[in-house]
């Protein structure tokens, strides 16, 4: 097998707490499409159609971004003092259903938004023709989140019927013609069958991605709960123990817009309007990055009140990918002082 087993986190980092507040973003992820053509069990789209489900409870529509919206949001993003590490293509919806995707890398790639450009995808609409104006628009980075390892397998968890020979012949032909571009292939636990199947998932794909890893079941988005019991939130993504955090890291660093402007402090799918810090459309990113809206997250964390924040009292995501280096608890009071110092409290 050539492809490393790791999980997808970057493990070489500084300590968070000796570089916040940050005066720009390290990561930012944008929504291409709120749309999927997956009705996956464990995600909101799995309830689509349902007049009371999930989804429908949520009011987003489901819709493209606006090309001109999005042009919008690269020219915000260069506002800031620094360019960010990242911007992840991924929400909600497939990514690659927006038949513009191709054209947003590539734009981002010529304007420098950003070091890394990643894709997090199904991968089941990839083509020969599609992975070439993925990799030459210069994608950094694609993850692949798989939903079984035959045709049988993805009706069950999907919903939907796909031709399993012909998604692999289209992955190794990604893998083979990547250039520079990583490819990242994973599979949640709850969908294989013993150890026979988590060998047969590396014989597989193990040599046609540079990563490779079978990830924990947990609950990204909090309205889907537990997924009838087959989640276990006492573990994250990486199958290690999660430890209890007062503070959440990931607010510190990151952003989300989603299709229609929208912004958030995490990368969670789905949430709720009103957890929204601002929308591009009606204020400038880095004003929302500097607002009071997101000091005031920042603080009620800090502060140990994150039970009483609804949306991140019942989050099990916060502990989903974390290590040591992002661990704030014990640097609250310092992180509060740094925080009253810049203002916008």
């Amino acid at each position: 097998m050539n492809a490393e087993i790791k999980p997808s986190y970057d493990t070489n980092r500084k300590q968070l707490s000796e570089v916040i507040p940050l005066s720009s973003p390290f990561t930012v992820f944008i929504e291409p499409t709120r749309c999927c053509n997956f009705k996956c069990f464990y995600c909101l789209h799995g309830t689509r159609g349902q007049q009371n489900g999930e989804l429908a409870k949520t009011g987003y529509k489901l819709r493209h971004m606006d090309f001109s919206m999005y042009e919008q949001l690269l020219e915000q993003l260069l506002s800031f003092p620094e360019r960010p590490k990242r911007i992840v293509f991924s929400g909600l919806g497939e990514p690659l259903i927006n038949p513009r995707l191709p054209d947003m890398i590539k734009l981002a790639h010529q304007l420098g938004a950003a070091k890394r450009l990643d894709i997090l995808t199904n991968a089941s609409l990839l083509t020969p023709e599609l992975s070439h104006r993925l990799i030459d628009a210069g994608t950094t980075r694609i993850q692949v989140s798989l939903q079984g390892l035959d045709s049988r397998k993805y009706k069950e968890i999907s919903g939907v019927t796909i031709d399993f020979d012909k998604m692999h012949e289209n992955l190794s032909y990604l893998y083979k013609n990547r250039k520079s571009c990583s490819i990242f292939i994973k599979i949640i636990d709850s969908i294989l069958d013993g150890e026979e199947d988590k060998q047969r998932f590396y014989k597989l794909f193990g040599d046609i991605c540079d990563q490779i890893f079978i990830e924990h079941l947990i609950t990204l988005q909090q309205q889907m709960k537990d997924h009838n019991g087959l989640a276990d939130n006492t573990r994250n993504l990486n199958n290690e123990k999660v430890v209890y955090r007062h503070v959440c890291p990931v607010i510190f660093y990151m952003l989300q817009i989603d299709a229609d402007g929208n912004v958030f402090p995490c990368p969670v799918g789905g949430l709720p309007k009103g957890f929204s810090m601002g929308n591009i459309n009606n204020e400038p990113l880095v004003s929302i990055w500097k607002g009071k809206k997101r000091n005031s997250l920042m603080r009620g964390h800090l502060m140990q009140k994150r039970l009483k924040i609804p949306v991140c009292a019942t989050c099990s995501a916060c502990a989903a990918v974390l290590d040591g280096s992002e661990f704030l608890d014990d640097c609250r009071e310092r992180l509060l002082s740094l925080l009253d110092s810049e203002g916008g409290a």
